[in-house]
Formats: C-alpha cells, structure tokens, sequence
C-alpha cells in the first residue's frame, strides 16, 4: 500500500481488519508496529487494538500522519496484528509514506562541483519547454547547460557544448545514469562526461543546492577552460483471524 502527504501537512488512510467467519461476539485483536518500520513514532497515531463486532467479519480504522520528520526519500510503517489463543493473523501490512514536495529548481543554487572542485552560486532559469531548466554560466561564463527533469525525477542532460579548452577547443557535457532532481531536499544532482573531440576527461558529479541567500560570486567556478587535463493479513488472505486491508 501506498500513502502521499505533502510537505508540512497532516493525512490519514484508512485499514480494514477482516475475518474470514462471523461469530456471535466481538473479536478485539491488538495492533502491532514492525521494527522494520522506518517512520519515527511521533509522526504518526493509531489505535492500540480493534474490535471486529459480534455478526460481523470487518472493522476499519484510521492512521493519522504528520510530517513533522519524515525523511526527503519517503518512510516504510509496517503493521500486523498480533497472535491470539484460538485466533492466527496473516502477514503485515507494509506502506510506503511519500512525501510530496512543491519546489520547482529555480532561483539560486550552490554549486558543489566535481569538476572545479569547489563550492560556487548559480543561476537556475526556466527553459523553453515544460520541465526544462538552464544552469547560466555553470563551466564558463556564457556558456549555459540545460537539463530536464523527467516524470520520475530523473535528469536527462542532452550533450550540449559546456566550456573550451585551451588545448582542445570545444569540450561538450552530457548527462549520465544517476542525475536526479530531489524537490524536498531542493537538490539537482547532474552527473556529467566532459568530452572533447580527442576524447573524454571522464565524469564528474555536479550538486546544486537551493540557497534562499547568497552574497553571489563568480558563477564560472573559475577557469573557464575547465580545468584543462588529459585526463491482520495485510494482504489480505484467508485465516481464521484477522487479516488486515488498506
């Protein structure tokens, strides 16, 4: 099962307990959290037990989540139910808790680049398209790169010319497996081979951090050469107990 909470807000969803009979009394089964659970304790609420009523084989209740510490790559809250005389409950119920974040990767960032081996402010801008973004002036000053972030927050990074270099002339980046875009830790992470026309100066992780203040800098990381180199059930099967549903 899967659960969304955007930033900074409260949700809830719901679980159903089943049985697989009815009896004449109520049923009480204590829920259980797994250790394999990564939310923290106090980022979430629910009810200790749950009562299937006499004549019936279901009952449902809530989980309450707050995002007031779950982590930027989502959190795991696995429940079961726990075993009683006379009464078998099924496997857990795992749910995996995405938080949503609304930042779109614009505005100024700081640059801790691979290839200078530093730390320096950019500009992030809008592109032409949707979802297209430009680092102005990233390897060289008017030289700018442009990157995509994809549906499932991957970066692609089309090979486009970067900075020259003194020996080589025109050196070109191009993105690689593993760029990614974080909305919620407001971080890209471009992954970029720099080659020239005699070969590769091999790759190099660039990671822009949004910074709300900045007192500005050089934003061409320095030499715009680049360096020069040659280089319950939870899912939901049949017991004689409780088996858990979301």
């Amino acid at each position: 099962m899967s659960f969304n909470i955007d930033e900074n807000t409260s949700g809830s969803f719901d679980v159903t307990v089943y049985t697989a009979t009815t009896t004449g009394s109520d049923r009480t089964f204590t829920i259980n959290v797994d250790e394999s659970t990564t939310i923290n304790a106090d980022s979430y609420s629910l009810p200790q037990t749950v009562t299937v009523p006499a004549n019936t084989n279901e009952v449902t209740f809530t989980v309450e989540v707050t995002d007031n510490s779950i982590g930027n790559f989502g959190e795991v809250l696995v429940l079961e139910l726990a075993e009683e005389q006379g009464l078998s409950a099924g496997a857990p119920l795992t749910v995996d808790i995405t938080k949503i974040c609304e930042f779109e990767p614009v505005g100024t960032f700081i640059n801790d680049s691979g290839w200078f081996e530093a730390e320096y402010p950019v500009t992030v801008e809008a592109g032409a398209s949707a979802n297209q973004y430009v680092v102005k002036d990233m390897f060289a000053e008017g030289t700018d790169v442009t990157f995509t972030v994809n549906a499932d927050y991957t970066v692609s990074v089309p090979k486009q010319n970067a900075w020259v270099s003194g020996t080589y002339g025109q050196a070109s980046v191009t993105g690689q497996t593993g760029s990614k875009f974080n909305p919620c830790s407001r971080e890209v992470t471009l992954i970029l081979q720099h080659t020239v026309a005699a070969g590769s100066f091999g790759t190099y992780t660039e990671l822009l951090t949004f910074s709300a203040d900045t007192d500005g800098g050089d934003t061409d990381g320095g030499d715009t050469d680049g360096g020069d180199t040659d280089g319950g059930d939870t899912d939901g099967g049949d017991t004689d107990g409780g088996d858990s549903d979301a």
